[in-house]
């Protein structure tokens, strides 16, 4: 059975129609996961799949909302039109799928999405760089990733409006991602805060109580 099933596209940046191979989801396997929830996968690896690119434009989000956002106002508009002209100039993009290609669909995605004041997908962005870095042995590159993440979900949760289904994720990233890159005294208090207001409630703050328990041991 195939593993693979092609979806097209509208861009709403430029409106070119074109279509992009997909996952079906019964082909993703996860094995395991780290500490900050990167899933392991058995075979196929569909953070190579996620993110959509306009191959006219460079346009790119995730697969999920990738139709269905509005860029709203000339200004949005312009900076976006200046930031993808200037991509296609330096990106080149390959129709493959691998570590290399989706990493610059996430770059893509991270930066459009920070023209769009999204922070909290920026934030996802380049979180998935940081994980298709681990894949990849690249710990300097990781750590860079993981280092931008955290400012984009710190930014966010300060800042912005989300949703109160929204607010375990943050924490918890905002405490495993400080434990990860040694702010043993930040992750802690966002661990503390994360168990004080969902302990019970949320997987996330189930996996931030064991993650503020290994933390402590440590």
């Amino acid at each position: 059975m195939s593993k693979f099933w092609e979806k097209e596209f509208t861009c709403p940046f430029c409106g070119t129609k074109f279509k992009k191979k997909m996952v079906f989801f019964d082909s993703i396997k996860i094995k395991a996961r780290d500490i900050d929830l990167k899933p392991v996968f058995e075979d196929v690896n569909p953070m190579f799949y996620e993110v959509v690119t306009c191959p006219n434009c460079y346009f790119s989000a995730f697969d999920k909302d990738f139709e269905t956002i509005t860029i709203k106002g000339e200004e949005t508009e312009r900076k976006l039109k200046k930031l993808l002209e200037e991509a296609k100039k330096k990106v080149e993009l390959k129709n493959v799928e691998n570590h290399v290609e989706a990493i610059k669909r996430y770059a893509l995605s991270g930066m459009v999405y920070s023209v769009l004041n999204q922070r909290k997908k920026v934030a996802i962005s380049y979180l998935k760089i940081a994980w298709l870095f681990r894949e990849l042995g690249k710990s300097e590159e990781e750590k860079r990733y993981l280092e931008r993440a955290l400012k984009e979900f710190e930014s966010h949760y300060k800042y912005d409006y989300y949703e109160e289904s929204d607010e375990p994720m943050i924490l918890f990233y905002l405490g495993v991602l400080n434990q990860i890159l040694g702010n043993r005294k930040e992750a802690a208090r966002w661990y503390e805060l994360l168990l004080r207001k969902y302990d019970g409630k949320s997987l996330y703050a189930k996996v931030g109580r064991e993650r503020w328990q290994e933390l402590r041991r440590s």
